[in-house]
């Protein structure tokens, strides 16, 4: 492709089409009929997505991918006992097909759709899976179809590896995409950026991203997956207002189901508008703002810049993002003298995360009160943290009721840039900026290995989650998926 053909269409998926395309092709001197046929089609995207060539891949983004991938698939099994899973999985049992895939951790059997939406679910239950900027969690809405569709065909390690790096790409260039947006409604409103529209990240960008690496790994042409993305888009929901519930976690479940589903139905033949992205009343238009930036999917997508600029950030603790900071920065008070007198906690505006007394598990992650009270208590944070028991202890309850909560406006709400300051009676203050994990302080390999461990401990002992570790990690590698299905299946 020409050089000016390429700036035409980065400035189409720059800019609305008007008066700006118009002048546009002035400048470039192509025909308007030609930047027309261009805006029409996002197949761009897709041929960089299809084009993928995982022998090529730089060493250093191979490696953040095996990060997130290892990181993905530990939370997977991490979750899959959660009681949200048996919820799901027990309505899920009442339909079990002739055909269908054998269930991780479970005993029955499950569609395609049905299994990826329970996987979905169990990598998002315990809100441990890794975190991008601008705010999404793009790994379950493309792991569990992944995980589904593999347990049902025959494909290789380098398939699976190629569809989750363009399904994770594609969620992070939309996220991107929408950043301008979310910034200026951030500044306009004074809230967390994706409040402009109440949809909650995974559930808007998942369908899209689990609809292109479906396709990918299902062996669908170039034309059914932008037909498969079209419907996807259909699909994007997910209302924050659910945010502290069980209810979160199938946002995420629905986002994998409902990309797969496209799939598979667009194989079959059912159509869908190829210009989703950047129609009016497109995907962009509806959940990005007139602000969103397409050069971003085109730019992302051929340099898969984002999982090294920033990457994502592995959680620490199973808690939502901004409770890292807040941990760390409690943790390191756990000596000290807070046993009586009031506690202060200075934090960005999450109006969501301001829960004094959480009723349940899912909303003490949640919630900053909670969040400092066990940290400060116990020195540390696990499952046990977030348990009935712990919830409802005295000493708990005794921490809560005496924990003030102070949301400062001129904090940044980004996770990448937030801090938390926590103030005891005494005097003594910790400020906190980060965890290990965070995009500053990037957890060590021995450390990804402890959690992944940890989350597989129910699986597989020390030894063995070292060997499913490394298999995992080079997943391309000849029949490593096969051995890792085959264990996961066992188990």
């Amino acid at each position: 492709m020409e050089r000016r053909h390429t700036e035409a269409i980065l400035i189409i998926f720059s800019e609305p089409y008007g008066i700006e395309n118009a002048q546009a092709e002035e400048r470039i001197g192509i025909s308007g009929a030609a930047l027309k046929h261009q805006r029409r089609h996002f197949k761009t995207l897709v041929e960089l997505a299809y084009g993928i060539d995982v022998d090529e891949i730089a060493d250093e983004t191979l490696q953040r991918v095996a990060d997130i991938l290892c990181d993905g698939m530990g939370v997977l099994l991490h979750g899959i006992d959660h009681h949200t899973v048996h919820v799901i999985a027990s309505y899920l049992k009442h339909q079990e097909p002739l055909n269908g895939v054998d269930v991780i951790g479970h005993s029955f059997r499950a569609a395609l759709p049905d299994a990826a939406f329970l996987y979905g679910c169990a990598i998002h239950s315990n809100d441990f899976e890794p975190m991008f900027l601008p705010p999404t969690h793009a790994v379950s809405p493309v792991l569990a179809p992944l995980m589904a569709i593999a347990q049902s065909k025959n494909i290789n390690g380098k398939t699976f590896l190629k569809a989750f790096i363009a399904g994770i790409q594609f969620e992070a260039g939309l996220r991107e995409g929408a950043r301008r947006s979310d910034a200026a409604a951030a500044a306009d409103k004074k809230h967390f950026p994706f409040d402009k529209h109440g949809f909650h990240p995974p559930g808007t960008v998942g369908p899209l991203g689990s609809a292109l690496a479906s396709s990918i790994a299902l062996g669908l042409t170039q034309d059914e997956c932008v037909m498969a993305i079209g419907y996807a888009a259909s699909r994007s929901s997910g209302i924050s207002g659910n945010i502290g519930s069980m209810t979160k976690a199938t946002h995420c479940g629905n986002a994998a189901r409902s990309g797969l589903e496209a799939a598979l139905l667009c194989a079959h033949g059912l159509t869908a508008s190829r210009e989703i992205l950047e129609t009016g009343s497109g995907w962009a238009a509806v959940f990005g703002g007139q602000l969103f930036n397409f050069a971003n999917l085109v730019d992302g997508m051929k340099s898969l810049n984002c999982f090294t600029a920033p990457g994502f950030a592995l959680k620490k603790w199973p808690a939502h993002t901004a409770m890292q900071v807040a941990i760390h920065g409690a943790l390191q008070l756990h000596r000290a003298n807070h046993a009586d007198g009031p506690i202060e906690v200075v934090v960005p505006v999450f109006n969501y995360c301001n829960r004094p007394f959480p009723n349940d598990s899912d909303e003490a992650r949640f919630s900053f009160q909670y969040n400092v009270a066990v940290a400060l208590i116990d020195g540390t944070v696990n499952d046990a943290s977030f348990s009935a028991a712990k919830l409802h202890s005295a000493a708990v309850q005794d921490y809560l009721s005496r924990i003030k909560l102070v949301f400062d406006p001129d904090v940044p709400r980004d996770f990448g840039e937030m801090e938390v300051v926590v103030r005891l009676a005494s005097g003594e203050t910790v400020e906190s900026d980060a965890w290990p994990g965070h995009w500053k302080t990037p957890m060590t390999q021995d450390d990804k290995s402890a959690k992944f461990n940890a989350c597989c401990a129910a699986f597989w002992n020390t030894e063995t989650a070292r060997h499913y570790h490394g298999l995992i990690a080079n997943i391309a590698e000849a029949e490593n998926l096969k051995l890792i299905l085959e264990g996961l299946t066992k188990s």
